[in-house]
């Protein structure tokens, strides 16, 4: 088996993700939008690396990159993870749940994949040297974007969540200036 590349957007995510209330608040914009959690966190990457805004045709690129797999794999193997969870008689419990999580593992790599598929879709170089707050601004510009290529609008508790991730995105950015970029998101 093939070991996965090095890649900073994996790296950002599992770091991100990993933070008090994130996770939360990622499966809580899934669930309330549709939305692939894994093109969130890009959007935000994109501007945390100082990749800056994503044009329109860049986001579309994205979502295109990944859709298929998203659907057809990752939400896929999440149905099947989600649908054993509890058990499934007849089927022995521990046998069952030690298949569930063999299951999560290979999800968490499927979902490894789209993330090196979505970073292969944004050719520009990295400028760390931008601003802390501009590249905030430009990662919630993103996650905006995203929201309106999908024909979502944010709602007051979206903009919650996203400004969660945010947070732990740019702990260096003032928090009430992460909560005003998070609900600029809205309009």
């Amino acid at each position: 088996m093939s070991e996965f590349p090095d890649h900073p957007f994996w790296d950002y995510s599992l770091n991100v993700y990993m933070k008090p209330g994130v996770g939360a608040a990622c499966l809580e914009l899934q669930d309330a939008h549709q939305l692939d959690v894994n093109i969130v966190l890009f959007c935000s990457w994109v501007g945390a690396s100082g990749r800056g805004v994503m044009e329109q045709a860049e986001m579309a690129a994205a979502v295109e990159a990944v859709d298929a797999w998203h659907h057809d794999v990752v939400h896929a193997l999440r149905a099947v993870r989600t649908r054993m969870k509890g058990g499934m008689p007849p089927a022995p419990d521990d046998i069952a749940e030690s298949l569930r999580q063999r299951i999560q593992k290979v999800e968490i790599d499927c979902e490894h994949m789209e993330q090196l598929m979505l970073a292969g879709t944004i050719d520009r170089p990295a400028d760390e040297a931008r601003a802390l707050a501009d590249r905030a601004s430009d990662a919630a510009a993103n996650i905006a974007r995203y929201f309106a290529q999908m024909g979502r609008t944010a709602s007051p508790r979206d903009c919650e969540n996203l400004a969660v991730i945010l947070r732990v995105a740019f702990p260096d950015v003032p928090p009430d200036d992460v909560a005003r970029i998070g609900a600029a998101i809205a309009s």
